[in-house]
């Protein structure tokens, strides 16, 4: 049986209700008519081996009718069924690369027509096709004497072209979950776990899940996955012998964090003894594999500003009023795009298995997100792939759901999904919004005994699982319409479980409607009257979002740190003098000035962020004692060496404490960034009224 044939009948095996051609050539990403073939084919295996065939209900669709014994007979029957006399030929690519890319053994063509049983020719059309890939990497293959077939080219990009070529042709969460090599069940699977070892990839992921879940570090399976799939990658070809040049410099510092703890880890426990140089890489690698906190990234600070515009973006074209969530939307979005930048920067691109469904499923969204993405491609110079553009697609889906939802819930269940964390959310929002389902919890595979300690009567799930406690449901983790009709008659035989929920109570609001009491009765909201209100919500458990009041730009900056036509010589005076104010104030300390021009000096001028703007600023750690903004014009220009945005007019100093509170500060920075009329007017006022007037949206006077 085909292995499209195959997949096909595995969908009518695990579910019990009406599939429709339509949806289901759209789940195939083939025509009608081609599905129609598919039928005919199934139709007669399942003949051929005494089962009822598929049968279709008019204004229903299509529907298998086989008891629960014989879809399990039958579901393992299929497994077996494929011809196993030949390879296909991207088969035939995988298993010729990676024989090639052992460096423990000798490859000879003359070797792989026999393994791969082949002819000379075709065996030559598949090295041909090999070379031709392998040219986008710069890599090479030349056969030498001694060794037989060998790649040639970069270390790092040996590494980078491995895991790409993994990630696209198998499913890593299925990958990972082998316990065994005799269990694999597809071709592609077993030569990738030939390479690198099952047991080796499990005692990765016991190493990253006992690190990890010891910091409490909230961890993200498809993240999780990739990381692992590099780390097997790395160790095993450095336990070849295969290194990094140490003249390739990596930029990254090793801190005692995490990501350190589990590189060291997994370095004892396969006896690997690496260089400071691959330690860095590696540290670097797995860190742009996490969503990360400011105090980790160097430019923190481009992804807020990148997930601001994007969600002010977003609004605009979809017109969904994403603002409404903007606090876990900004905070997934900025994580995400800083791991992003990291990824760019080291030339590594996280794999979405999802995003060809998430592209069909929310079309507006992503195509807002694709127009969008040229913004980040001018930061980070290079395209920005499909599946990145699918995970930040997910996060506003999930928004838009959440923006949908009535208060009210009937059912109480839990999610499992293996396919991200904000797949799950996903997955979640729709249950919520569409079946009045209250989810409860947004859990992996690996979390499976945690179902019993919470108060949950159905369990929703993207993997199969043997759960027999409470009633299961096997969906796509992107809802299709053969789904939702699944839900509703598993919602249906469950309606025994049914609950009524009292409404939530939007505390955030209520906050700010007694703040907005206090002033409309003449009263004045203080820093320390706000911080009382907060204080008695926080003791009647009434969870705020302390986000939402923030200061805005004339909040903080003070008359006496706004400079005008200052001269300085080069950039390094620029960030001194600009900052030079907030130091006296001791809104910052003096190594904070050194941070930030040693952060320029290493990473390059990514604080000019604007044409003729710069954004100068470091980490909090580095030297900030409260939240302070400066600014100062220039009498003239001065190069930074960005060739976009060059030469700088206007440098504004920040000094921020944490990722939240100078949010707003950013937004008004966004907005002369996106306004060159009113950035000119700034950089031409005469005196401190004048500058104050155009920055906080007065007109100028004459």
């Amino acid at each position: 049986m085909k292995e499209r044939t195959q997949r096909v009948l595995t969908r009518f095996l695990t579910v019990n209700t009406f599939l429709t051609c339509e949806d289901l050539s759209k789940e195939f990403n083939i025509s009608e008519r081609t599905f129609r073939n598919e039928l005919v084919l199934i139709n007669k295996y399942l003949e051929e081996n005494n089962y009822p065939s598929i049968t279709t209900t008019r204004g229903k669709g299509l529907k298998l009718e086989l008891s629960e014994m014989d879809r399990e007979k039958l579901l393992s029957k299929i497994g077996d069924d494929r011809e196993t006399d030949y390879y296909r030929p991207n088969e035939r690519f995988l298993a010729l690369l990676l024989d090639i890319a052992d460096t423990t053994k000798t490859t000879l063509l003359f070797e792989m027509e026999e393994k791969l049983q082949v002819s000379k020719s075709t065996l030559d059309e598949d090295m041909r096709k090999l070379r031709q890939f392998l040219k986008e990497y710069g890599i090479s293959v030349v056969s030498l004497t001694k060794q037989g077939i060998v790649l040639k080219g970069d270390e790092r990009s040996i590494r980078t072209m491995l895991y790409d070529v993994i990630n696209s042709m198998t499913d890593i969460a299925n990958l990972l979950g082998y316990r065994d090599i005799d269990a694999v069940n597809t071709f592609a699977d077993r030569f990738v776990l030939d390479y690198l070892d099952t047991s080796a990839l499990r005692v990765i992921g016991e190493h990253y899940d006992d690190v990890f879940e010891k910091s409490r570090v909230e961890i993200n399976h498809v993240y999780r996955n990739q990381s692992i799939l590099f780390l097997g990658i790395w160790v095993r070809r450095l336990q070849e012998g295969n290194t990094l040049r140490e003249l390739a410099k990596v930029r990254a510092e090793i801190r005692e964090d995490p990501v350190r703890n589990f590189v060291d880890s997994i370095c004892i426990e396969f006896g690997l003894y690496p260089s400071l140089n691959e330690i860095k890489y590696t540290t670097f690698t797995i860190e742009s594999f996490n969503p990360k906190d400011m105090n980790n990234s160097f430019d923190w600070v481009t992804a807020q500003l990148l997930a601001i515009q994007l969600i002010e973006h977003v609004e605009k074209v979809t017109r969904i009023p994403f603002s409404q969530r903007e606090e876990d939307l900004y905070e997934g979005l900025y994580k995400h795009i800083t791991g992003l930048l990291s990824r760019a920067k080291n030339d590594l691109q996280v794999f979405n298995p999802l995003k060809d469904t998430i592209k069909e499923s929310y079309a507006e969204i992503y195509q807002a997100v694709t127009y969008f993405s040229k913004q980040i491609e001018d930061y980070i110079k290079k395209p920005l792939s499909e599946d990145e553009i699918g995970f930040l697609t997910v996060y506003f889906s999930t928004s838009a759901s959440q923006i949908k939802q009535k208060e009210q819930y009937v059912y109480q269940a839990v999610v499992l999904c293996n396919h991200g964390i904000s797949t799950g959310k996903l997955l979640a929002a729709n249950l919520k919004e569409q079946f009045n389902i209250e989810i409860v919890a947004v859990l992996s595979s690996y979390e499976l005994a945690f179902i019993d300690k919470l108060d949950v009567d159905l369990v929703f799930t993207t993997i199969s699982i043997d759960y027999p406690r409470k009633p299961v449901l096997l969906l796509n983790p992107i809802l299709r319409e053969s789904d939702k009709k699944e839900i509703k008659d598993f919602l249906l035989k469950n309606k025994n479980k049914r609950r009524i929920v009292s409404n939530k109570l939007d505390a955030t609001k209520l906050m700010q409607d007694i703040l907005m009491l206090i002033v409309e009765s003449g009263g004045k909201v203080t820093q320390e009257s706000y911080h009382k209100v907060e204080d008695t919500f926080k003791e009647h458990h009434l969870k705020i979002n302390t986000r939402e009041i923030q200061p805005m730009l004339q909040d903080i900056l003070r008359d006496s740190n706004i400079l005008l036509k200052q001269e300085c010589k080069d950039w390094k005076e620029a960030i001194t003098k600009s900052a030079q104010v907030l130091l006296t104030e001791e809104v910052i300390e003096e190594r904070y000035i050194d941070a930030m021009i040693k952060s320029v000096e290493e990473y390059g001028p990514y604080i000019v962020v604007g044409k003729h703007l710069a954004l100068a600023h470091a980490r909090p750690e580095d030297g900030v004692n409260k939240l302070g903004v400066s600014v100062m014009t220039l009498k003239e220009p001065v190069n930074f060496g960005n060739p976009d945005n060059d030469p700088v007019k206007i440098v504004f100093c920040l000094a921020a404490v944490d990722s939240y509170s100078h949010l707003n500060v950013m937004k008004n920075l966004i907005e002369l960034i996106n306004d060159e009329e009113k950035l000119d007017q700034l950089i031409t006022a005469q005196n401190i009224n004048m500058f104050k007037q155009v920055l906080y949206g007065s007109e100028v006077m004459e």
